[in-house]
C-alpha cells in the first residue's frame, strides 16, 4: 500500500500545499478562475471566523454568485 503525501499547510484552512514553492507557483501563475476560487475560500474562512455581519455575508455571497455566473456564461 502506498503512502499518500501529506500537505505541510493549508491556505484559508482549505487549499492544501505540499511545499512552500506551491504557494509561490499559485500566486505567480493564477488564472481568473483560480483567483475567484481563492477569494471565495478566503471569504468563507473569514465568515467562519466571525469577520462579517449577516448583511455583509449576504452582500458578499451575492457578489460571488454574480461573478461566478459571468464566468459560466463566457
Amino acid at each position: 500500500m502506498s503512502e499518500q503525501k501529506q500537505p505541510i499547510g493549508f491556505l484559508f484552512d482549505s487549499i492544501a500545499y505540499y511545499q512552500t514553492e506551491d504557494i509561490t507557483n499559485l500566486i505567480e501563475n493564477m488564472t481568473f478562475e483560480q483567483s475567484i476560487y481563492v477569494i471565495n475560500q478566503a471569504l468563507e474562512y473569514a465568515y467562519n471566523n466571525g469577520a462579517f455581519t449577516l448583511k455583509e455575508s449576504e452582500a458578499i455571497s451575492k457578489s460571488l454568485r454574480t461573478l461566478s455566473n459571468q464566468i459560466l456564461t463566457k
